[in-house]
């Protein structure tokens, strides 16, 4: 699943917007929630974005020295595990039943075979 990870509001802060100084992870390094991912400076004040869940830095979005305004994007995290996505859910149970009906099949094609085996058994006794 993808999160975003938005500029925050920040306490005491006046502005809107807030620049980015540097970035603590680079693009593909996995992070835990809470961990500082970002320094931002505001005329008043600087202060570190962190994840907001543990996964992986897919993609910077906010490059060193740009200025983001609050709610923008910054960054897009990647995590795996129970957060899957719905649509990811579903198709593993497509899948699931797919598998089993192909097992059905077979079973039942293996008894058609062994019918066939005792009527051809069956005709020999009468003879």
């Amino acid at each position: 699943m993808r999160v975003e990870v938005e500029l925050p509001e920040v306490e005491g802060n006046n502005g809107d917007e807030a620049t980015v100084s540097f970035w603590y992870v680079e693009e593909d390094e996995e992070v835990e929630e809470g961990e500082d991912l970002v320094e931002m400076i505001t005329e008043k004040t600087t202060f570190n974005v962190t994840a907001p869940v543990s996964g992986r830095l897919l993609e910077i979005l906010a490059q060193e020295g740009d200025v983001v305004k609050i709610g923008d994007i910054m960054a897009i995290l990647e995590t795996e595990g129970e957060e899957d996505s719905e649509e990811e859910e579903e198709e593993e149970e497509e899948e699931e039943e797919e598998e089993e009906e192909e097992e059905e099949e077979e079973d039942e094609e293996e008894e058609d075979e062994d019918d066939d085996d005792d009527d051809e058994e069956e005709e020999y006794e009468d003879d």
